[in-house]
């Protein structure tokens, strides 16, 4: 047993905004490691705090195996002593458990296993993976990342119960109503992480949620972090300031069931000059009309993106 942790300390620490990094690539289509490393410095440099490499707006499940442990050590090499990272892992239970002692083995703090993607995935079948990854890694801080309403409180409680290291949840499941009672039946003492933006934020944050993640954070940290403190004070109309001011930038990612979630925030990215707008199939870079509406999306918010110093431009 690892004798740093401390599961009330991590879920202190990871209560905040979440954010999950992009994944940054070449002229020649690979990962790029430098700005990989300037990218995530430029986060912890704006105040994030927390870090998810290897998270659906990293391309997760575009990259290759080394792909994905080569992100997560770039990330590692980049933090802080006040950084978190969480590592993301998934596939095959046998892929997420070497990925998971992988993580583990080269210092992340936790990691988050991605929904399973099988079709024909049951409630009982969603326990018993999280448990197992769990159970490989049990001196570091798990988080299951929970997407289909079939998975009830009480399965999430049988699954607390048999490990101990699963300290809260992603919870993505787009209805709060849905979340609020999810959360009431199951155990307490969890953190429960709004997983689907800032979009969702203010709302889960009333039913109980006391962090959410963000693709925001690698264009304006700031704007994330101003709803977070609004959040916290509760200030829920300071809070739809916010909001209103994202709307239209996060209804674009989400629009057309998130085809182009990924490809809006690296549109972005690119105008911006942090990085180029290149995703992988099957993702797509934005048609040209699109991509001015990216243009126009970021006029309520851009007065807070910072410098983009230490970064190439694109």
């Amino acid at each position: 047993m690892n004798a740093s942790w401390d599961p009330a300390r991590l879920v202190e620490r990871l209560s905040t905004v979440i954010g999950i990094p992009v994944v940054p690539y070449d002229e020649e289509g690979a990962v790029d490691r430098d700005l990989t490393v300037a990218l995530t410095a430029r986060l912890i440099r704006n105040g994030v705090t927390v870090l998810t490499p290897n998270g659906n707006t990293g391309e997760f499940y575009a990259l290759s195996p080394d792909e994905r442990r080569h992100v997560l050590t770039y990330v590692l090499s980049a933090r802080e002593s006040a950084t978190t990272v969480i590592a993301g892992v998934g596939l095959d239970l046998g892929t997420a458990v070497a990925d998971a002692r992988f993580a583990r083995d080269s210092g992340a703090d936790a990691v988050m296993i991605h929904q399973p993607v099988l079709p024909y995935l049951s409630a009982d079948g969603w326990v018993e993976y999280n448990a197992t990854v769990a159970a490989a890694v049990p001196d570091i801080g798990v988080l299951p990342y929970l997407t289909k309403r079939a998975v009830t409180g009480a399965h999430i409680t049988r699954l607390a119960e048999r490990a101990p290291n699963v300290v809260g949840l992603k919870y993505s499941v787009p209805d709060p109503v849905v979340f609020a009672t999810t959360k009431a039946q199951a155990k307490d003492g969890l953190l429960w992480i709004a997983g689907l933006a800032e979009s969702y934020a203010p709302a889960y944050w009333q039913a109980g949620a006391r962090a959410f993640t963000s693709g925001l954070v690698n264009l304006a940290p700031a704007v994330s972090l101003e709803m977070l403190e609004a959040l916290r004070r509760g200030d829920y109309v300071a809070a739809a300031r916010v909001w209103r001011r994202i709307r239209h930038f996060e209804e674009l990612r989400a629009r057309d069931a998130s085809a182009n979630n990924v490809s809006v925030v690296k549109e972005a990215m690119h105008q911006l000059g942090l990085c180029r707008r290149d995703v992988r199939a099957p993702s797509h870079p934005l048609a040209e009309e699109l991509a001015r509406e990216v243009t126009e999306s970021m006029a309520h918010w851009r007065s807070a993106v910072p410098e983009a110093t230490g970064e190439r431009a694109a």
